[in-house]
């Protein structure tokens, strides 16, 4: 038989990659025991391997061959690159992870994925006036300063805020999608999304084919593609059951450096997911530097050079005349210095004076609501009618479908909707 070349085996990526889905750790037993993708498509074929899962037996007969042909095609007339596990342009941080994705769909400058100061930034989709301005602050020193590449999760609230100071800043920006790129989500991301793939310091990711929806089911195995791309992952802000604390605990089983921004208000409930985080061993994040001595003690010939000739983190271990300076005490090496201890104050100082604001009376249900009016009048609906169908919903309340269900995705994700069998939705 004929050598298959690369691009014949795309097909066989993409079809392995329909039939096993996200993650799958079986998938990638099999490609160690038969070597490429294309033998474990001709064992699967002649009925070789006879441990296969069920879902997968049934997915063999749904996604056929063709179909990958068909993604291979859209791909190349859409830009999108394909790039399989044992490919020299696939991120090197990410084949260390447990269960790295076998292949990626990726849109923008791929250059960036072999970059090794990545820092992974995550956070709430609703983030209090304090954390985006100690995001912008934090991400803005380490890209004007350094060739860093912050990637996120391309969510709105701390997610959109990163990737922006990041490019606001000169720097490069990943953002990781839990659906295909071709997938307009969130809508209101769109300008930013233009931005990233325009200009060539940005590039989008997925372990989705084209086409795929934002089910909430993708996001929680899209986090440990966000962890698994940084060397560490900076928490900005994270309520008790926020998806970032999936993301935190992917950093943590990778090995990874993990960080969290000390909270405004130890009493907030928005800050609740990161005060156990601190309790058990992350470290604080109150300036840049603390992010630079990590990266210094493997990175340092990365690190840009700076005032009179000495990098920044270098500055923490030794003098400006190259002689071994005194040993810095734990608490100076984590301690905001200057313009950016103001900064953090200040910004403390403004978020308690608006906590102190009195709240407007309630006359129905004290408990919050989504910022958005369209979300809030749908969880509205859900907690006075109960367990209701999709299709009901709309029609109760005059929404396009297809729009009330990217709604309900996001009402799932941050954690006021879940949804039951049959397209029901409950609040929570």
């Amino acid at each position: 038989m004929a050598e298959r070349t690369d691009d014949e085996m795309l097909r066989y990526w993409v079809w392995l990659s329909l039939v096993f889905g996200a993650g799958s750790v079986k998938l990638l037993s099999y490609l160690q025991r038969l070597g490429s993708p294309a033998e474990v498509y001709d064992a699967m074929q002649i009925g070789m391997l006879r441990d296969l899962h069920p879902n997968v037996q049934k997915a063999m007969t749904v996604h056929k061959i063709g179909e990958a042909d068909s993604i291979v095609y859209f791909c190349k007339t859409h830009g999108i690159e394909l790039i399989p596990i044992d490919s020299e342009d696939y991120p090197p941080l990410l084949r260390e992870i447990g269960a790295p994705p076998v292949l990626l769909t990726a849109q923008g400058n791929t250059e960036l994925l072999k970059k090794p100061l990545s820092l992974s930034v995550v956070g709430t989709r609703h983030p209090s006036p304090y954390t985006e301005r100690v995001t912008n602050a934090i991400i803005s020193a380490l890209c004007s300063q350094n060739d860093f590449v912050i990637v996120s999760g391309f969510a709105k609230g701390v997610d959109a805020c990163a990737h922006t100071a990041a490019l606001d800043a000169g720097g490069s920006t990943v953002a990781v999608l839990g659906c295909g790129l071709n997938v307009n989500y969130p809508r209101e991301n769109q300008q930013l999304r233009e931005r990233i793939l325009t200009g060539g310091h940005g590039l989008m990711i997925s372990e989705y084919m084209p086409g795929t929806q934002p089910f909430p089911a993708n996001f929680p195995k899209r986090n440990r593609i966000l962890s698994g791309l940084g060397y560490a992952t900076a928490v900005m802000e994270a309520a008790a059951r926020s998806g970032s604390l999936v993301t935190a605990q992917c950093a943590a089983d990778q090995g990874r450096y993990l960080y969290c921004v000390p909270p405004a208000d130890l009493f907030d409930p928005r800050y609740a997911g990161v005060m156990p985080l601190l309790r058990d061993g992350a470290f604080p994040l109150m300036s840049h530097e603390d992010i630079l001595m990590s990266y210094y003690s493997h990175y340092p010939q990365y690190l840009v050079m700076q005032e009179a000739g000495v990098k920044p983190s270098e500055r923490l271990v030794f003098s400006d005349d190259s002689t071994p300076a005194k040993s810095p005490d734990a608490a100076s090496l984590i301690r905001p210095t200057g313009s950016f201890r103001e900064e953090v104050q200040r910004a403390a100082h403004e978020y308690l004076e608006e906590k102190q604001q009195p709240e407007p009376q309630s006359t129905d249900d004290d408990r919050p609501l989504p910022e958005d009016a369209e979300a809030a009048a749908v969880v509205r609906y859900l907690r006075a009618h109960g367990d209701t169908y999709a299709d009901d919903i709309a029609a109760a309340l005059d929404m396009d479908l297809s729009v009330l269900l990217s709604t309900l995705t996001e009402l799932e994700l941050d954690g006021f909707a879940e949804s039951l069998f049959g397209k029901q939705y409950r609040a929570v």
